[in-house]
């Protein structure tokens, strides 16, 4: 939570949407969790596996990720990547040497979202990245 201070669409999350996008992550220990050299949190980010079917859906915001899609299939999913101190290659690379070796050359996508500064509502945008 204390990351999420320091970003402006996660401080806007209710505690029904945190219950939804995260508590599945630490139930199936599908998230890591980063910290500085003094024990202060820097990152954090969670995955799913699901569907290619599930996938698609939640790119056209046609519903949101529920726990039982959680592990649905075979296409990761990244829910949520909170980096507010510029960690975010940093994460991705530890992520791809020690969690997604497997998955090696797969396509991973994620829904990024920002508050709009003059309309104030999330803009959201579909990321793909190659692990």
């Amino acid at each position: 939570m204390l990351l999420s201070q320091h970003s402006s669409l996660h401080r806007r999350y209710s505690v029904a949407e945190w219950q939804q996008r995260i508590l599945p992550a630490f139930e199936l220990n599908q998230f890591s969790y980063y910290e500085d050299s003094h024990g202060r949190p820097v990152a954090f980010c969670n995955w799913a596996f699901v569907s290619l079917s599930i996938r698609d859906t939640l790119l056209a915001a046609e519903r949101e990720l529920i726990r039982e899609d959680w592990q649905s299939g075979d296409h990761i999913f990244i829910p949520e990547m909170i980096a507010p101190y510029g960690h975010a290659r940093a994460v991705v690379s530890d992520l791809r040497r020690r969690i997604f070796l497997p998955w090696k050359g797969q396509r991973v996508c994620t829904v990024r979202g920002h508050v709009h500064a003059e309309l104030g509502h999330c803009v959201r945008r579909v990321q793909w990245f190659s692990i």
